[in-house]
């Protein structure tokens, strides 16, 4: 099967989710289109992998032109233009089925697919209207508030043809608004087997605690709460260091706090890194992070990161979201503390950088990750999905 899957106005590479899935379907014997937007710097057409990227700019000769459709999709979350690319992957690409991810465009890649017979899969990578809550006011969600997103969302579940959910807290979120349980598939963020070290990396405790965050820095990760936590950790072992691998919105806040609470040489910002060195910094590291602030948003969905972790045979420290906490606590990767509690984050780090308590979680999540927790044993959920299209 030929499958049209749809990032608008957004680039690509990189996007980890949709490279995962094209892993999976091109290896189940699928050819796999992207579309996605056109940045100056990129041909209009590329193969990426297993992905044939196809490039869309919004009427790059007109202003006018592309400005009304800015508008006509602020006002229905529908673009005539992006439509006519979803349109192209059938008519010029013979894709046979839809698949967009995440929630804005959803009426247009309905229009595409339904003008001319084919199936719309819908992945939500998250609880949308949840985000746009925590991600705060701006001209998006001035046009697109967490109310329209929910009733959008909604009005959705009942027409696509297949729901893709990443985590069962997900599944039950959009079963319990009324979709149809034999419609939704999950596909987790999961890492491949190959990630996993053949032999387990070291772990090392004789210079104390080194923390590491891997990921997007926004309000919503609980960064905040990571390095309020610091002071108190550094009472207890003053040579505590917590690395920061990322770059995001919130990140001149963090930097501030952590210049406020007079942290030094013991918080490390790296920026932005590229994944073989972000996962060099994992492997460095003794403890990793996933603060998470707890909410609606953060219940319905699993960062990659934690399985890159385990993978790389890191012990754990998670906040108490319900998909983390659940995961954590049946595999026994590591502990799980107070979303928010800074004291009670510093107080399972000093638990966790026991050398023997931390060897037997780091062990416990490398053999939940060989033996469930990646990329091969979702896949075939992935793979079912689209059998079940014909």
């Amino acid at each position: 099967m030929r499958i049209g899957m749809l990032l608008p106005n957004h680039r690509f590479p990189p996007d980890i989710r949709v490279e995962k899935e094209a892993q999976v379907l091109a290896g189940a014997g699928h050819e796999v289109f992207v579309l996605c937007r056109r940045d100056a710097d990129q041909p209009a057409e590329e193969q990426v992998g297993p992905v044939r990227a196809i490039r869309h700019s919004v009427h790059p000769e007109s202003t006018v032109m592309r400005k009304a459709d800015s508008l006509r999709y602020l006002l229905t979350m529908d673009s005539p233009s992006w439509r006519a690319g979803m349109e192209s992957l059938i008519t010029e690409h013979g894709c046979e089925a839809l698949h967009l991810h995440d929630l804005p465009y959803i009426p247009s890649a309905l229009k595409a697919a339904r003008a001319h017979g084919v199936p719309v899969i819908l992945d939500l990578h998250e609880n949308y209207s949840a985000a746009l809550a925590l991600w705060g006011r701006s001209m998006r969600t001035l046009f697109f508030s967490p109310a329209r997103a929910a009733r959008l969302e909604k009005w959705a579940l009942r027409r696509v043809d297949r729901v893709v959910v990443v985590v069962d807290e997900a599944r039950d979120r959009v079963v319990g608004l009324g979709t149809d349980p034999a419609k939704v598939t999950i596909f987790g963020n999961t890492e491949s087997v190959n990630l996993v070290p053949a032999e387990p990396l070291p772990l090392d405790f004789s210079a104390g605690p080194r923390l590491v965050y891997v990921g997007g820095v926004a309000a919503h990760r609980g960064l905040d709460t990571a390095l309020k936590a610091m002071p108190h950790l550094l009472e207890r072992e003053p040579r505590a260091v917590l690395t920061i691998v990322g770059d995001g919105a919130a990140m001149p806040e963090l930097r501030a706090l952590a210049t406020e609470l007079n942290l030094g040489e013991s918080v490390r910002f790296t920026g932005w890194l590229g994944k073989d060195e972000a996962m060099a910094y994992i492997a460095e590291a003794n403890i990793a992070l996933v603060p998470h602030h707890r909410s609606p948003h953060t219940d319905a969905t699993i960062p990659h990161k934690l399985f890159q972790y385990m993978a790389l045979g890191r012990p754990v420290l998670v906040s108490d979201c319900a998909p983390l906490a659940r995961i954590v606590g049946a595999t026994g990767a590591g502990m799980v503390f107070r979303s928010g509690d800074e004291r009670n984050l510093a107080e399972k780090v000093i638990e966790l950088a026991d050398p023997r308590t931390a060897a037997e979680m780091a062990a416990s999540g490398r053999k939940a990750v060989l033996d469930r927790w990646n990329l091969e044993a979702e896949a075939p959920a992935l793979v079912r999905l689209y059998d079940s299209l014909g």
